[in-house]
């Protein structure tokens, strides 16, 4: 028999969660490897359980506020930083066009309406065996054309200014690779932010990479 999925799950409301975990535990092929209810929790198991496929994140965490989502886009962080394979998918009882598409820009490649909690097997079945591969390029181009939409009123020389210090260029280095002033540079670099609507390079970076998700 071939290992099974191993599953965290991410559900403020207890009744869902014990719903959805009896739903789980009896499946021989699919274990529960952790649950928790917060975004910190959420960051937390990622950190402590060595092996996981698929994480099941509810969108509202905290209310209405939408949390599960940045909760993606930080568990996205950390698969590409750490070099993991777990696939996203977000738990939700809305069917708003609008926050389905936060949450596949936020790293997300799969949804389930809890309506449809009955299938949720087959979902992490599917999510997990990569069924969706089409999917997954779409929703990568998708990322890109966000993030590009974050820089789109920079002119050309701040974007080139914004991809060094995407790179981790300090700004004395990139006064003398481009041979310009530092007035020049510290006011391409304001106008940046200022377009950015940030007040530092890291939030700047982040806005770009997150496609303007905000927490």
């Amino acid at each position: 028999m071939s290992k099974p999925i191993k599953v965290v799950l991410i559900e403020d409301d207890l009744e869902w969660l014990h719903s959805i975990q009896t739903i789980i535990k009896a499946e021989n092929d699919i274990e529960l490897v952790g649950y928790g209810s917060t975004e910190e929790d959420t960051l937390r198991l990622a950190k402590d359980i060595d092996e996981v496929d698929i994480f099941l994140v509810d969108i509202n965490l905290t209310g209405a506020k939408l949390d599960g989502i940045h909760a993606a886009y930080e568990l996205q962080k950390l698969q590409s930083k750490n070099d993991k394979k777990w696939k996203v998918v977000m738990l939700t009882c809305l069917g708003d066009k609008d926050v389905i598409i936060k949450a596949f820009t936020a790293g997300a490649v799969n949804y389930i309406l809890k309506k449809d909690v009955h299938n949720i097997a087959n979902i992490i079945r599917s999510t997990y065996a990569g069924n969706f591969t089409a999917i997954e390029a779409m929703l990568e181009d998708y990322r890109d054309l966000k993030y590009e939409q974050q820089l789109t009123n920079l002119t050309q020389s701040e974007r080139i200014v914004f991809d060094m210090m995407e790179k981790g260029y300090s700004r004395q280095s990139i006064q003398k690779q481009l041979s310009k002033s530092n007035n020049t540079i510290k006011n391409q670099i304001q106008s940046i932010f200022k377009k950015l609507s940030v007040k530092n390079i890291k939030d700047a970076i982040e806005k770009a990479k997150s496609g303007g998700l905000e927490k």
